[in-house]
This record gives structure tokens, sequence and C-alpha cells, in this order.
């Protein structure tokens, strides 16, 4: 099946089984109430003003922001400018540098400071996905990470992107990391745009493992396969988001690699977002 028909059969899927249910999911399902937003998406503002950029996003309506750099300030000032603009932020994406050694433990210690739930590694170079014996070593390493953020009360998580789902030997690495690693060592943040780009769907995934998937990005994509502000592409969030209970998903950070103006991103973003309906 090639992309563009995935996501019409999936939206057309999931319409399907929303009537089935006779009329359930719509009966109990409530607006995202903690829209939020991965500071990737600003890192350009973020890096010239990390104190205004927090305040927009909070002034825009985000609740929840999810770092992926700290720009060197300590986690005490970090804390404190989410405190002042009422944010939250459940989690840190981390490279794998920082889940060895004496990196762990300041990432862990930084995590606790910030009241972070969620150590997320963000992305396997490509030097650390050559083969499955090397994925098979990253769970290795996952499994003793998970370990350590468990002593500390925090949960260790994964970001996927495409490259997971391609496959050594009939295998996709995704699913074998989904079944060596318990959901107590390692829960997912599951990429809505990435895993549609793979050509998978997010109910296989949701149905298969259900509760496994904690987080979310929100990211939109178009039938061509560009990456486009939310609410200017075709997925169908509404659908997927009404599997959102059944998958774990307890927090939804919208995000764009590479947007053309970070402001109206996120303005865009969030105006759509915050309709969305999760049950």
């Amino acid at each position: 099946m090639n992309r563009r028909k995935f996501i019409k059969t999936t939206a057309a899927f999931s319409a399907a089984s929303m009537l089935s249910m006779g009329g359930l999911t719509r009966a109990f399902a409530a607006p995202i109430g903690n829209v939020g937003i991965q500071l990737y998406t600003i890192r350009n503002m973020m890096a010239e003003n990390m104190e205004a950029s927090l305040a927009q996003v909070a002034e825009i309506g985000y609740k929840e922001v999810e770092f992926f750099n700290y720009y060197g300030r300590s986690a005490r000032d970090v804390k404190a400018m989410i405190d002042q603009n009422g944010l939250v932020s459940p989690s840190i994406h981390v490279n794998i540098d920082q889940l060895r050694g004496d990196a762990l433990k300041a990432t862990i210690e930084y995590a606790a400071t910030m009241d972070q739930k969620y150590i997320t590694l963000a992305w396997l170079g490509e030097e650390n996905r050559k083969s499955m014996d090397q994925y098979k070593r990253n769970a290795e390493l996952f499994q003793a990470v998970g370990e350590q953020c468990n002593k500390a009360g925090i949960n260790f998580a994964y970001h996927n992107h495409e490259f997971e789902f391609k496959p050594f030997d009939g295998v996709k690495p995704y699913d074998m990391l989904l079944e060596q690693l318990s959901d107590d060592i390692m829960v997912m943040e599951m990429d809505l745009f990435w895993i549609i780009e793979a050509g998978h769907d997010p109910f296989e995934y949701f149905d298969k493992y259900p509760g496994r998937f904690h987080m979310c990005h929100v990211k939109d994509r178009r039938e061509d396969g560009e990456m486009v502000y939310v609410g200017n592409g075709a997925i169908d969030f509404n659908a997927i988001l009404a599997k959102a209970s059944h998958a774990g998903l307890k927090h939804f950070f919208v995000e764009h690699d590479t947007p053309g103006d970070e402001v109206q991103m996120m303005i865009t973003s969030y105006d759509t977002a915050k309709g969305f309906m999760i049950s």
C-alpha cells in the first residue's frame, strides 16, 4: 500500500471503527486540556531568548513543554522560568551519549529538579542502527537506563522516526524493542508523522501494545509526504486520538522539524490541536 492510500485507508478504518462502537467514543470524548509543544520546533527563538520564548508559548495557550536543550542554564533557573509562566515539562529529549555513565546520572538529576517524568531518547544515529545486533545492544543499554530511571521515579521513553520500522531478516527493530523491554522499563513516545511516513498504522501498535504509548508527537503530513503545520495536512488526528486511553496517551506535543515561521507554527498548530477530541 502506498502512503497516500495508507492515510485514506486509516481515516476510513477509524471512522468505521467509531461507528461500530455505537457512538461511545464520541460520548466520552473531551478536548485535549494539556496541549504541549516540543521546543525543538522553536529552537531559533529559544537560542535567542529563552525567557521570552517560554512566555510566548504560555501566552498562546500551551500547557506543557518538552525540552531538547537547556542552553547552558541550570535546572533551577529553567524550572523557575516554566513555573513563572504556568507551564510544566513532562519530558526531556536526550541523545544516546546522555544515557551512559556520569552523563546519565546528571541527566536524571536535572530531570528530577525539573519534575520531569520522562527521559526520552530522541534519535539513534546511523552508527547505532546498522544491524539488528546493534539494536539488541541498544536494548541492553535501555534496560539498564530504565532501571536507573525507575530508582529516581522517572520513566525512560523512546521516540521513533521511520527507520525503526525497516526490518532486518523480517523483524522490525521497533517491534523487537517493544517485545524485549517491559513497559516498566521503557515506554514509547509515538511520532505520528514518522510512523505514517514509514507506511505503518498507529492503530496496529495501539492494539498490540495497549498502554505502552504515554506520549505522542502531533506532527502533520500532507499526502505528498511534506511536513506541515498541524491542521494543514492529511493525518486524521481525531480518529487516532479516539484511542488515546487505550494506547496510554497522556501527553500531546505538537512539533515541526523545520517550520518556516516558528511563531506562526505555534499559533496555527495550537489553534488546531486545542479542538482535537481524545477518549
